[in-house]
């Protein structure tokens, strides 16, 4: 007969913390002590009232939302934003307490009662959307909260500002529902002071309209550009985004404040092969070896988020050295040319984006290459590619 183990013995055991299991050697790496080093630094360039709302959308930018989330939340950050419905349930899911705002327009207005539902602050742009927002309140007979958005020069969502005077004061007349903020979207901060000094200023006026009409609220700008760039954009809240994960949010940004990047990406070499000059490599034979060459496959490919665009462009890193893409990246493999890394075989680890020995593959580095911004670099990292937490 089995002895049962004693319950101490069972509840030591259940509570220990596993990595996430992966067969295919191509994996994330989420450092946390360097995303609160960033949060830290973001504090430290802020007046000591000013709060903080990190963005957490779009799976952290890619780096792993729920993860990052509770990060925040640890650090004593009380606020964050999220993108959809769909990611402020799956933070209250995963225990997050703190107050979650869902970015996005709500549409139809019925899903305001999901938001309401899952305790999530939804944002308001229209009249349609506060009736609705009222008539869901007096049949749940609860005062529902909720952040207004002013379209200042974005052009995406939020009440024109010839719209909201007229809005506020509904709002201000209906005692069911509280608006406890209030916020904008800069849309050139990182590269035209002059606009977004004019939609800082037509925010302001907005802002001291509502604060006449006895509103109490928090005001809230700032991304990560304007954060840097413009204190004056700080008001009673700032709303970083890319910067939390140490990606600059503007050229030369680093010169203001030294980020430290939360994300690596890496794999292992799966397959090596000698072949001889004249040899052709993946698709398209875009790649024709001019030498006796090594090449070395990686289980990484564009269904992994690695671009096409970077076929025969991008370096990785094998034992500290810089390796080039050799061909087309393929969906689920790329190859790379390891011709002269001295001992390099099966199991090595690659690092696509990160640090090897002195050497550093950046996401701007890659973000050049394809002629787009760091920020899409990291959230085009496909779900299938495990993230770990270091």
């Amino acid at each position: 007969m089995t002895k049962e183990p004693p319950p101490e013995a069972v509840k030591k055991f259940s509570i220990v913390k596993r990595q996430p299991v992966f067969f295919r050697q191509n994996w994330v790496e989420i450092d946390k002590s360097d995303f609160h080093f960033n949060l830290k630094k973001i504090r430290e360039y802020l007046a000591k009232d000013t709060k903080i709302m990190p963005v957490i959308k779009a799976n952290a930018y890619g780096h792993g939302g729920a993860v990052l989330a509770k990060e925040a939340q640890r650090a004593g950050v009380s606020y964050a934003a999220v993108s959809s419905l769909e990611e402020g349930i799956e933070f209250r899911s995963a225990g997050i307490k703190m107050n979650i705002l869902v970015l996005d327009a709500i549409f139809p207005p019925e899903n305001l009662q999901v938001a309401i539902a899952h305790n999530l602050t939804p944002s308001v742009s229209k009249m349609s959307a506060v009736l609705a927002l009222e008539d869901l309140a007096v049949r749940l007979n609860k005062k529902l909260n909720f952040h207004f958005e002013i379209d200042t020069g974005m052009g995406r969502v939020g009440a024109r500002p010839e719209e909201a005077y007229s809005i506020l004061q509904k709002i201000a007349q209906t005692p069911e529902i509280s608006m406890t903020g209030m916020f904008t979207h800069f849309s050139v901060a990182d590269t035209d002071p002059v606009f977004t000094r004019a939609q800082r200023e037509s925010f302001a006026k907005i802002v001291k309209y509502a604060k006449n009409l006895g509103l109490k609220f928090i005001a809230h700008a700032a991304n990560s550009a304007a954060l840097f760039k413009d204190k004056r954009t700080h008001l009673d809240m700032v709303r970083p985004g890319i910067s939390l994960y140490g990606l600059s949010p503007f050229k030369y940004a680093e010169r203001l404040v030294k980020l430290k990047p939360v994300l690596s990406w890496k794999a292992r070499i799966t397959a090596i092969k000698r072949v001889p000059a004249g040899f052709c490599v993946s698709y398209g034979r875009t790649f024709v070896t001019s030498r006796e060459s090594l090449i070395a496959t990686i289980p990484v490919g564009y269904a992994d988020g690695y671009s096409r665009q970077l076929s025969n462009k991008a370096d990785v890193l094998v034992r500290g050295k810089r390796c080039p893409i050799a061909g087309r990246v393929t969906m689920d493999m790329t190859m790379i040319d390891v011709t002269g890394i001295k001992g390099v075989s099966c199991g090595d680890e690659v690092a696509l984006i990160g640090v090897q020995g002195k050497e550093q593959i950046k996401v701007d580095e890659l973000a050049k290459i394809q002629d787009t911004i760091n920020y899409e670099v990291t959230c085009a990292i496909s779900q299938r590619v495990p993230r770990i937490v270091v």
